[in-house]
């Protein structure tokens, strides 16, 4: 492999990372970073007026669920260029990967108390068992990643529910408000409790339970491991025709599986019949092949002269993909919860959306500034100095 195969390699991945953070910073700031249900009392949250709905239709149809799996998918590409390297050097990984995780589950705690919706924790958790995997048959990898992200998970706690007469999901609005009282009037003191208290354990519930996102995100990382061994970012001019194919296939499923899910889901009341399973399932299906038509998009242009200079100017915001969502986080509750400026439910989706737009503005400049005079983002620092246990040369020239 030549050294400008490499750098591309390098660039589309983390070029690719720092569009992902964009739509994943668009949904929470559209959110305000509140990451659940409002209480009932609360008749209009993101949607004031017309132009609010507008906003909520595109990003619920565009974005929400899709860069989320795009950011999981590269996770498991970034496991399996970790292993890969170590391998090649004849180090010894798994005590080092442990470490990685241990450290990144502290990371996303600390991150967690701002922002209850935090993945990083989640990710941290699930990491360590893709190590089960690292040397299984490529075909065992792509089964598995098909069980969890077709909602084998789902189905089977459904069923247990079934089985056993266990109570399904609860009402819940005296929490709801409370933890929304906590956001929109409370000290960072106790957004941090509810966060630390609360806040996670409903994650967990949300990730674990028949709501399945943290099966998927384990789906999507062992697609992600898949796609690295396939060396598939190492060959992307190479895979160009595979990408238009795949670009046009999931186009095609995408389109299929909105109609069936509409049809399916019309006049649904309730949602812990085996149709409603059905439904979420396939909705989710939709969200991820929706991410890899988006992916292809990303990728198509980025094969392009002009399209790649331009869509390398991403690449500092995806190195420094640690630092930009955990201040993405620290910068969105200061200003919507009540220990900052508490603008809580005062916008809708549309000044959100242009509020997120200048965030990410904003913190592109800053990571293309801060990597001109260091090697790595100041999280990305931490946590690469903890994984090695000792402190890694931070400015450019101690590396030289």
């Amino acid at each position: 492999m030549s050294e400008h195969s490499t750098l591309s390699r390098i660039h589309s991945v983390d070029a690719l990372r720092g569009f992902a953070l964009l739509g994943i910073l668009i949904v929470h700031v559209i959110e305000q970073y509140y990451a659940g249900p409002a209480p009932s009392t609360i008749k209009k949250f993101m949607v004031h007026n017309t132009f609010d709905q507008v906003v909520d239709i595109i990003t619920q149809i565009l974005i929400r669920g899709k860069f989320f799996a795009i950011f999981s998918f590269l996770f498991g590409i970034s496991f399996f260029l970790q292993m890969d390297s170590s391998a090649k050097k004849g180090e010894a990984f798994v005590g080092k990967f442990l470490l990685r995780s241990a450290l990144l589950f502290i990371i996303g705690y600390a991150h967690n108390l701002f922002y209850r919706g935090d993945i990083l924790t989640i990710y941290a958790m699930l990491a360590p068992l893709l190590l089960l995997f690292y040397r299984a048959n490529n075909k065992v990898v792509l089964a598995l990643s098909g069980f969890f992200l077709l909602g084998g998970p789902r189905f089977i706690i459904w069923g247990v529910r079934q089985f056993t007469g266990f109570p399904g999901e609860e009402n819940l609005d005296s929490v709801y408000a409370w933890y929304y009282h906590a956001a929109k009037e409370g000290s960072i003191g106790d957004i941090f409790y509810a966060n630390a208290t609360y806040g996670f354990f409903d994650k967990l519930h949300f990730q674990f339970d028949s709501f399945s996102r943290g099966y998927i995100t384990f789906g999507l990382f062992l697609l992600g491991m898949w796609v690295g061994r396939t060396r598939f970012f190492e060959r992307l001019s190479e895979n160009k025709k595979l990408i238009k194919k795949l670009l046009f296939v999931s186009l095609g499923g995408v389109i299929l599986l909105v109609l069936t899910v509409m049809l399916l889901m019309n006049g649904l009341n309730d949602f812990n019949s085996l149709r409603a399973q059905i439904g979420f399932t396939l909705f989710d299906t939709f969200n991820n092949l929706f991410g890899i038509f988006l992916v292809c998009s990303f990728l198509l242009i980025y094969l392009g002269v002009k399209g790649q200079k331009v869509l390398d100017r991403l690449v500092p915001y995806g190195k420094m993909a640690l630092t930009n969502y955990f201040f993405q986080s620290v910068i969105g509750t200061f200003i919507f919860f009540g220990w900052g400026l508490g603008q809580l439910n005062n916008w809708g989706a549309a000044p959100n959306l242009g509020i997120a737009i200048l965030i990410y503005i904003a913190q592109l400049n800053f990571s293309k500034w801060w990597l001109k005079h260091y090697q790595y983002g100041p999280l990305e620092w931490l946590w690469r100095s903890g994984t090695q246990r000792s402190w890694a040369p931070l400015r450019r020239e101690q590396a030289t």
